[in-house]
Formats: structure tokens, sequence, C-alpha cells
């Protein structure tokens, strides 16, 4: 996934966490919440019947009412995940650290709320502040810092857009170290050669 497409990701869900939305659930029959338009189930798991339905924002027994209706598309709707909130402001934040690969065609996202995701992004900033501060200096100390920033962007749990952004950035500052040190060697017989006249 695009880090661009994943900080949008972030930014869709927080704006629902800053809505302050109503969470609802209730046991549905299966085959009666399998109707409503919009539900989010995850695929090859069993569902129970019956099955406890999550809605974000409507109550369920609307959504069972009329499961049809084209309005509940844009809704979060979907069996039972482990959503246990009773309003998206209790999730307090939300960043995507990682997505992956699964199967053809499906990918994974591992994300964060509440206080780990606040530490992740407190992280994510002093990296992005590293990273400003090592493009002020040259030499030993950027190559220190370079090396330091590229593990540390890999290894740290840190929301996954900002953690693109970082590791791009510091390929560029890694860029500019090998341009100096290039025109450094060539500076080099430059100089011997003079002091030898």
């Amino acid at each position: 996934v695009d880090p661009e497409d994943l900080r949008k990701i972030d930014s869709i869900v927080n704006k629902k966490i800053n809505d302050e939305l109503d969470v609802f659930s209730t046991k549905a029959a299966l085959s009666e919440a399998k109707r409503i338009n919009g539900l989010r189930e995850a695929l090859g798991e069993a569902s129970y019947d019956p099955v406890r339905v999550v809605a974000i924002g409507r109550q369920v027994d609307d959504l069972l009412a009329d499961p049809e209706s084209d309005e509940w598309s844009s809704l979060s709707t979907e069996f039972c995940g482990g959503t246990h909130i009773r309003n998206t402001r209790d999730a307090k934040a939300f960043a995507i650290v990682s997505e992956e690969g699964v199967a053809k065609g499906i990918r994974r996202i591992t994300a964060f709320t509440g206080e780990p995701v606040l530490a992740a992004i407190n992280l994510a900033s002093l990296l992005e502040k590293e990273v400003e501060e090592a493009s002020k200096v040259e030499g030993a100390v950027l190559e220190e810092k370079v090396t330091s920033l590229k593990r540390r962007a890999v290894t740290e749990v840190i929301p996954a857009g900002k953690k693109e952004d970082i590791i791009a950035k510091t390929a560029l500052l890694q860029s500019r170290m090998r341009k100096a040190q290039k025109e450094k060697n060539r500076a080099k017989p430059t100089e011997s050669s003079q002091s030898s006249n």
C-alpha cells in the first residue's frame, strides 16, 4: 500500500474518532446480519449464529430493519472482531504501524489505538527531528546519524506512513553523504600533487 494511502486511512479513522460517534452492538441471526449493505467480515473466519454485529454511528436495529439501504455502505459495520468501545473517542487516536501481503490481492494492516499509538506518534516526531538535525551536519557525524536513523526507522514501531517518509529522507541523506565522499576522494589526488610541487 502506498504511504500516501496509509496516511489517508489514518486520517479518515482519526476523523471518525474526533467525530465522537457512538458504537452500537447487538446479537442478530447470521442470515439477517449478512443482508446488511456494507457489512464487513473477515474472510475465512467462522461466524457464530447468532452473531454480534457492531456498527459505528447508527443503531444495529436500524440496519437490520432496512438492511439493503445504500446509506449503510458508508458506515463501519462488521461482525464482532474485538471492538469493545462505546464511542469512537475512546480510541483516542489511530495509526497503521505495518501492512503486509498475506495472499494474492489481500493485504493485512496492524494498527494501534489509545496510548500505544500516542507513543508511536511521539517517537515518529522525534525521529523526524533527528532527520532534520542530521541534514545540518557533515562527515563522520552525518554517517553515524544516517546509520542510526536507517536502523531505527525500520525497527521502531511508528506510524507506517511516517516510517516510509523517514526512510526516504534518510536515503536522501545517505545519497548526499556518498556524493560528498566522492567529491572528497576526487579532491585528494589534486591536493597531493600540489604538495609534491
